[in-house]
């Protein structure tokens, strides 16, 4: 990998590990979803960099794909188990990470450590040669000997430039004959549940992605490449586009219905369980992996 990419993929995880700290400050009993999910993007514009996806507040059950709208009510209570997802780029090189909050209690302790305690023998794992298989299943020892279940259908995710989601998966559960290769960047996340270690899509989320074109035209068309320029085709939240206009809702509601934006549905542990998650972002290198979310 050229080191000026690894330069940017460092700054990136420097300012993605920054942001998602001054959320854990900002997180606190009668604090709103929506002041939380700003704050945490406002550093990391205040940094130099670009959210890579909405910051994602996931509370108790809630495993992924949670971020507040622009009206949003929610509040923080006592005893919520809160799951901040945060990632931010640098030119298109993402970084990813994510803790888990109890606030003001700790009853959950031993669930907030067992999906830690799977990233740190996640990250052990990886090396050159290693099968995907090989690191969920250390993932899956370390949370059923805590008493837990993982989350077989979440999974953490390589990158690449300005791609979120790219090509190989890395399962919390054995899973995958893909080999580890030297340079790949991946996006590792262990979820730990006391429920069933499934989730389901419950209903569908404030955060999107761009699609194909099709064939949109005047206004459509106007909105479609506004929001191609400012989010470079990375998901981005609807309420993102209220700088585009008074309208933006109409007009993201009809590309999404012309199916050239997707939604993606808020996803919540099957058995209403409770999930805890971890997260870092590694680059792979020739002995091991580099944590870029650490720095």
């Amino acid at each position: 990998m050229d080191s000026k990419v690894i330069k940017k993929y460092i700054r990136a995880g420097k300012i993605a590990k920054k942001a998602l700290q001054e959320a854990k400050k900002a997180c606190g009993v009668g604090v709103s979803y929506l002041d939380l999910a700003e704050r945490a993007e406002d550093v990391i514009y205040e940094h130099g960099a670009k959210p890579a996806f909405p910051t994602n507040i996931s509370v108790n059950s809630v495993g992924a794909h949670y971020t507040p709208v622009e009206d949003d009510e929610n509040v923080f209570e006592k005893g919520d188990l809160v799951k901040i997802d945060i990632g931010c780029h640098v030119d298109g090189y993402i970084a990813d990470n994510a803790e888990t909050v109890e606030i003001e209690s700790n009853r959950h302790t031993s669930l907030i450590k067992a999906s830690e305690e799977a990233l740190e023998i996640a990250i052990k794992t990886i090396r050159p040669g290693v099968r995907t298989r090989d690191i969920g299943k250390n993932i899956e020892n370390v949370i059923q000997d805590r008493g837990f279940n993982p989350i077989s259908n979440l999974t953490g995710h390589e990158l690449k430039q300005y791609v979120l989601h790219s090509g190989t998966s890395i399962p919390n559960v054995p899973k995958g004959w893909k080999k580890i290769k030297k340079g790949m960047v991946l996006a590792v996340e262990p979820f730990a549940t006391d429920g069933r270690g499934r989730v389901k899509e419950e209903y569908a989320g404030d955060i999107y992605r761009l699609k194909k074109k099709r064939n949109l035209e005047g206004k459509d068309l106007d909105f479609y490449e506004w929001i191609d320029e400012n989010f470079d085709k990375l998901p981005f939240a609807g309420r993102w586009c209220k700088k585009y206009g008074k309208n933006y809702r109409e007009s993201l509601e009809r590309l999404r219905r012309f199916g050239s934006v997707m939604n993606y549905p808020v996803l919540v542990e099957k058995k209403k369980g409770l999930i805890s998650q971890k997260e870092h972002t590694v680059i792979v290198t020739s002995k091991g992996c580099k944590v870029t979310t650490k720095i």
